[in-house]
């Protein structure tokens, strides 16, 4: 049974690797797309808003783990319009997952109530953090983007199928 949603963000949410090399000013020319000052571009994954709305609903926390420069990579949040479907923000410049894991945990306890990690539905484009992610944290539930499935509609209907 799924009781919270983490996701990454570079790769996984949007379609930019490293959020953390834009460079400010950052600016929004279409409703899915952030441009910096140097020209580089970061869209949202298709269905990626349709998402977020529709799992809301379900009254399921939307969490973020992401190895990114908080200061940056909240702005495009912000300036996408997605930042308060997330009801934690797990952005820190450092690589180890499992430490945002851990505080996300604990923010759930204060907030819900107990939280097993197998209740936790992690969802990242690559499988790198795992092995850290299972030893420190436990058995948490992981699909990765664009192998488990194949996008944000169908990570939807999995959710459906695990609540």
């Amino acid at each position: 049974m799924i009781k919270i949603v983490v996701l990454d963000l570079d790769g996984t949410v949007w379609d930019h690797l490293d959020a953390s090399s834009l460079v400010e000013p950052l600016k929004l020319i279409d409703y899915n797309i952030v441009v910096d000052s140097k020209g580089g571009r970061l869209s949202l994954h298709p269905h990626v808003r349709w998402f977020l709305e529709n799992v809301s609903k379900l009254d399921i926390p939307l969490a973020i783990a992401s190895w990114n420069n908080p200061t940056i990579t909240i702005k495009v949040l912000e300036l996408l319009g997605v930042k308060n479907y997330f009801q934690y923000l797990g952005i820190e410049p450092h690589p180890h997952k499992y430490k945002i894991l851990l505080k996300i945990m604990e923010w759930y306890k204060r907030s819900h109530g107990s939280i097993h990690p197998r209740e936790i539905l992690y969802v990242d484009d690559r499988r790198i953090h795992l092995d850290e992610i299972h030893r420190y944290v436990g058995d948490v539930s992981f699909l990765q983007m664009w192998k488990d499935i194949t996008g944000f509609r169908e990570l939807y209907e999995y959710i459906l199928l695990n609540i």
